[in-house]
């Protein structure tokens, strides 16, 4: 057997900041093709995962820095679920890794990727934070600067609450009015204009990000007490 306080104590021995977890029962609401069980039709369970990154290469002019770190932070969820999902196994259940990477889904006219399942919404339903006005998951303590990954499981466990009310006042419009290229929306982003703006393919062919401006403008970004402060 296992026990929803002992995933957490696994995610945190493979080096996660934030480990949550979901029932099925509440992903009711799900899109057609985008449910848990669309994926692994045995999921009792849904394990949310995150990493924190540092803060410091957000507001620097050269965006290696951020686009780096950005990859290493991922990497290591992978490493991290990796991880957990062979422990999970060894203990006589199954475990599915949601990738965020590759896209199984994508809309050339309007740039817009969605991977197999959406981590964000995952994270929010597993307790880890809300979703913000700029479509980031922003978590209590540490804000937006996390990366999220996933697992998916049989094994029956103990869910997280999910975070009530908004995070967002009204008041406050900074990720939508500071967007370069006008891309935020009401708590949607157009990738059309968002990508080409953000994503830029460098001198020796490698995609950096250029810009976190929806990140980093938030009041939210260093943790959602600081709203409160």
């Amino acid at each position: 057997m296992i026990n929803s306080k002992e995933i957490k104590s696994i995610a945190c021995h493979f080096g996660a900041d934030l480990c949550g977890i979901a029932s099925i029962d509440i992903f009711d609401d799900s899109p057609a093709g985008f449910h848990p069980k669309d994926i692994y039709e045995q999921t009792r369970s849904v394990i949310s995962v995150a990493c924190r990154v540092p803060d410091g290469s957000l507001n620097i002019k050269n965006p290696n820095p951020y686009s780096a770190i950005e990859s290493f932070a991922l990497s290591k969820v992978h490493s991290i679920v990796l991880a957990m999902s062979l422990v999970i196994e060894d203990k006589g259940f199954k475990a599915v890794i949601i990738p965020s990477v590759p896209y199984d889904y994508w809309d050339e006219e309007n740039l817009e990727g969605k991977g197999i399942l959406s981590l964000k919404h995952l994270g929010y339903k597993a307790g880890l934070g809300y979703i913000g006005r700029n479509t980031l998951l922003c978590n209590e303590k540490y804000g937006n600067l996390i990366r999220l990954g996933a697992i998916v499981t049989n094994a029956a466990l103990s869910p997280d609450k999910i975070p009530e009310g908004e995070m967002c006042p009204e008041t406050c419009n900074l990720c939508t009015t500071s967007c370069p290229v006008g891309a935020i929306d009401n708590y949607r982003v157009s990738q059309k204009i968002c990508r080409p703006y953000s994503e830029v393919i460098n001198k020796r062919g490698v995609e950096v990000c250029v810009c976190n401006v929806c990140r980093s403008v938030c009041p939210n970004r260093n943790g959602i007490k600081s709203l409160k402060e």
